[in-house]
């Protein structure tokens, strides 16, 4: 009985394998693992829609309630977020987002950069708040860490004169202290240049 695997099929897999293998070696296996955890951030392959890793949902879950966002623009850079009147169809604008690494300096967690994607109103107090990329050693085995509710939920309602201190003001996450820092330093920083920026 002949074999239902034919060279070319043994050829393929090997290929594969090779492939799984230089994408772990080279490139952490960022986007092995991104697939392997179903993680559908913007960071990983053909989900990412910018260089800075933001995609029309990710601004619309950072500042819910607007419809659209203009480019990044400004010296220092923003998406405006509008929202349209369904009668006139007028646009008005309702806050401001952005992200950290616009905002030197940019601290780097324990395998590199954070970069987070923030959103605050036009009082300068924040909305929403998601961690956009980011290769933390703890990501490969715990999935999507910062994304964990009871750390965001902490920076809802904050601006730029609260505290952002791990520990005194911002509960981190147990056995990643140095991501938690990373996150509220460049969340404070950068709130603190936009509203100065656009609202004071």
């Amino acid at each position: 009985m002949p074999s239902q695997y034919s060279p070319r099929t043994w050829v393929k897999s090997a290929l594969g394998i090779g492939l799984l293998i230089s994408a772990t070696l080279f490139d952490g296996g960022s986007a092995v693992i991104g697939v392997i955890l179903n993680d559908t951030g913007p960071n990983w392959g053909a989900q990412a829609a910018s260089a800075d890793h933001t995609s029309l949902r990710l601004l619309k879950a950072v500042l819910p309630g607007a419809d659209s966002f203009s480019e990044k623009e400004g010296e220092v850079p923003v998406y405006k977020a509008y929202r349209t009147d369904p009668t006139s169809g007028e646009e008005t604008l309702i806050g401001y987002a952005f992200v950290t690494p616009d905002f030197p300096p940019e601290a780097n967690g324990y395998s590199g950069p954070i970069d987070t994607l923030v959103g605050i109103d036009l009082q300068g107090k924040i909305v929403g708040l998601k961690s956009i990329y980011y290769r933390e050693s703890l990501r490969y085995t715990w999935g999507d860490f910062l994304s964990d509710p009871k750390f965001v939920n902490q920076f809802i309602g904050k601006s730029a004169t609260d505290g952002f201190r791990i520990r005194k003001d911002i509960d981190g996450i147990s056995k990643a202290t140095i991501s938690s820092r990373v996150v509220s330093q460049g969340v404070r920083q950068s709130v603190r240049a936009v509203t100065k920026a656009y609202l004071r």
